[in-house]
């Protein structure tokens, strides 16, 4: 008799310890089975601030895609950037630069070109009294993407950028997308450009060449990749690199422009 209430004593305590089912322990923590479990109850893993935001129609629909970016140039530019052609954003709200995912303008305030001062594609008229910056496009069509144009077309407005360089005079001409360089290198059988070094590869930032004026001072070239967020093989990073070498570029220029006018007021 007591070795049987010794087998159900030790039993007993053997239960204290025996392991709940996994479904049992499921219902207790959520009080629904997976299967059950309502969709509402899932938090939204892409908060709202982060979602693409959607593009106001009013903002984008002023001006035709025919509409040809107007140049925003001024004579004694430190920088004039050309760009390749306008995009659609641009062509629809009448600014360069304007895509949602163009690195252009985050470059321009990060590397310190605009003195800190954030900007955006709706200052780019103030761009040239503001920071002696200009804008102005190789190529008046609208695309898409540049990989629309053809090369003849490119080809076709790089004398008239020549024209409005040796006229304006900006102290360095950057080039905002290869393909827009490739086009004015191409063009450089003209006897008032510089074609030194034509062997070389081809790096991006300051090149070799030069655009001289019809009296005595020339333009530095420069070249950068498109800053168009569909440029993915450049990251943005990358581009304010180049962004932050092309201030030091214009950093030179001011020191040398005080110099200059020391040594006027000397003489």
């Amino acid at each position: 008799m007591s070795e049987a209430l010794d087998n159900v004593d030790f039993k007993s305590f053997i239960e204290k310890f025996a392991y709940m089912k996994t479904t049992s322990i499921n219902k207790e923590r959520t009080g629904l089975s997976p299967k059950t479990r309502s969709k509402a109850t899932r938090k939204d893993p892409y908060p709202q601030q982060i979602k693409k935001r959607k593009l106001s129609i009013s903002k984008v629909s002023q001006y035709p895609l025919d509409h040809a970016l107007p140049d925003i140039i001024d004579h004694n530019l430190l920088v004039l950037f050309v760009g390749i052609n306008p995009g659609i954003r641009s062509a629809q709200t009448g600014h360069h630069f304007s895509g949602p995912t163009n690195h252009f303008y985050p470059c321009l305030v990060e590397s310190g070109l605009t003195n800190n001062e954030v900007v955006n594609y709706e200052n780019d008229a103030e761009l040239p009294k503001r920071f002696r910056i200009g804008l102005i496009n190789v190529c008046s069509r609208t695309s898409r993407s540049s990989a629309d144009l053809n090369k003849s077309e490119m080809m076709d407005g790089i004398p008239s950028l020549i024209n409005k360089v040796k006229l304006y005079k900006p102290k360095i001409l950057g080039f905002v997308g290869k393909c827009a360089y490739e086009a004015y290198e191409r063009s450089c059988k003209d006897s008032n450009t510089n074609n030194s070094n034509k062997s070389l590869p081809f790096k991006f930032g300051l090149q070799s060449k030069k655009i001289f004026w019809d009296d005595d001072g020339y333009t530095k070239i420069s070249a950068m990749p498109s800053t168009s967020g569909r440029v993915s093989h450049y990251q943005k990073d990358y581009k304010l690199k180049l962004f932050k070498e092309l201030k030091t570029l214009i950093d030179i220029e001011r020191e040398q422009e005080g110099t200059n006018k020391l040594y006027q007021l000397e003489s």
